[in-house]
């Protein structure tokens, strides 16, 4: 049997063109730039819950409950390319500080949605090399994911 694996080659990276505010939105056909075409690699950090302190006088050890979950950061890089379509809309993005629907659907067909805010942009030029990009979005709201359809018998 075959170790369960997902392989990279043929992940899709999109970013809505215009600013979205529900993380469930259907967006229109059209409604997305890809990113894949100028993207090498992506990574999302999840964030974390807020710790909240439950001690009371009684306890006998410190106790805590969990707060809010931190939707996390993404980080996108690759290369700079001022004319691609999704890079445009980061800069916008970036400008105007609107929320935008980063959707990544892995080569199985699964998907992983968030609404993100793009924190950075940078770029990066050595001799004898090719001009590349950081991306940095913090993700707001809640993160969707969805697993891969089921495999036709």
């Amino acid at each position: 049997m075959a170790n369960p694996v997902l392989l990279v080659q043929g992940t899709k990276l999109d970013i809505s063109t215009a600013p979205v505010t529900d993380v469930n939105a259907v967006v229109a056909a059209g409604g997305f730039a890809s990113l894949d075409i100028t993207a090498k690699s992506v990574q999302y950090q999840g964030g974390t819950a807020d710790e909240i302190d439950a001690t009371v006088l009684a306890s006998s050890a410190k106790e805590f409950r969990l707060g809010l979950q931190d939707a996390g950061t993404m980080t996108v890089s690759g290369h700079w390319v001022q004319a691609d379509d999704a890079q445009a809309v980061i800069k916008a993005a970036a400008q105007d500080k609107k929320t935008h629907l980063i959707r990544v659907t892995f080569s199985d067909g699964s998907t992983f949605s968030a609404l993100a805010l793009v924190s950075q942009r940078s770029w990066d030029a050595q001799v004898s090399g090719v001009v590349s990009a950081t991306f940095n979005f913090r993700l707001t709201g809640d993160t969707v994911e969805v697993a891969a359809p089921a495999a036709a018998a």
